[in-house]
């Protein structure tokens, strides 16, 4: 019985999602227009490589910051990093150098190691797709040619590095870019998939606090995140969950009110309280992002799993 409804519920899932091309074009690989790349420049190594290791940087020309590590002892192999984040607000040229730290375990080990900041922030991961091709072809021309190329990705740059394997397929002589790829804690059932629950978190939060948006504030669908204009900051929103939740308060100063609802979100959602914040964070200042400048003003979360836009 229990199977014959699961087939039921998948033939009506497909029905309602017959608009979908049932024979898709295979995938080809994206033809990529080649620059002429200006050389990475020598800088200080941080302290957590190994000694004797060359550090390169740099700008590509379309924008994007990065970092190479080669070890002394280097191994011939390549690790291609696409981090994770994304972060918003304008690139930071010391990310890669943070991202070369977080990952300095991978040139210890004698791989070298090439990270780009991508040349833009928010949740773009064609493009971070398409930088981190760009870089790997800096590598090539300027460091040398890998025995092999690991294209490694973090978290949401699991998805950069999923789609950058997906559209890069061959090199001009034939030879696939990437040996193999690597996907650590990778967000990988598609943006609108995977961070739907923080849509959830958004309405149950809404439903208990009321106060974001505040009944004085323009009101806005909780997709959104905030509306194009808003200029709400971090610590803003953290203090007003903060004075609904007692979040961040120790737990024998929250009142018994604040207590009951944290507990009824936490229950709901099914996150840690430690997360709960970043995850609230997200549901607001990405989902603003992904609203005002991906979607063009579209939802792309919620529970209608055919009509709506796809991220990435």
């Amino acid at each position: 019985m229990r199977l014959t409804l699961a087939i039921l519920a998948i033939t009506a899932l497909l029905g309602a999602c017959s608009t979908l091309d049932p024979n898709p074009a295979p995938l080809a690989s994206v033809v990529f227009r080649e620059v002429a790349e200006a050389a990475p420049q020598p800088r200080p190594c941080p302290a957590e490589v190994t000694a004797g290791t060359r550090c390169l940087g740099g700008r590509d020309s379309a924008g994007a910051f990065y970092v190479i590590a080669v070890p002394a002892d280097w191994n011939g192999h390549l690790v291609l990093h696409a981090h994770g984040g994304p972060l918003l607000g304008e690139p930071r040229a010391e990310r890669a150098t943070e991202d070369l730290q977080r990952w300095a375990i991978t040139v210890r080990a004698g791989y070298a190691f090439a990270a780009s900041v991508f040349r833009q922030g928010g949740v773009e991961v064609r493009a971070a797709a398409e930088d981190t091709e760009r870089l790997r072809r800096i590598f090539v021309r300027h460091v040398g040619m890998p025995k092999r190329t690991l294209l490694h990705g973090q978290s949401w740059g699991a998805g950069v590095a999923a789609k950058g394997a997906e559209m890069y397929t061959r090199t001009e002589d034939g030879r696939p870019p990437y040996d193999a790829v690597l996907l650590s804690s990778g967000v990988l059932a598609g943006g609108t998939r995977s961070y739907d629950f923080r849509l959830d978190l958004r309405v149950v939060y809404q439903a208990l606090c009321n106060n974001h948006p505040r009944p004085d504030e323009p009101q806005y669908p909780p997709w959104m995140g905030l509306p194009p204009a808003a200029t709400m900051a971090p610590a803003d929103l953290t203090a007003r969950s903060r004075d609904c939740l007692g979040l961040g308060l120790p737990a024998t100063q929250r009142t018994p009110e604040q207590a009951r609802k944290l507990k009824i979100v936490l229950d709901v959602i099914r996150i840690p309280e430690r997360s709960l914040q970043g995850h609230l964070n997200w549901a607001t200042f990405h989902f603003q992002d992904i609203s005002r400048a991906r979607s063009g003003g579209r939802p792309v979360f919620g529970n209608n799993r055919c009509g709506l836009p796809r991220l990435g």
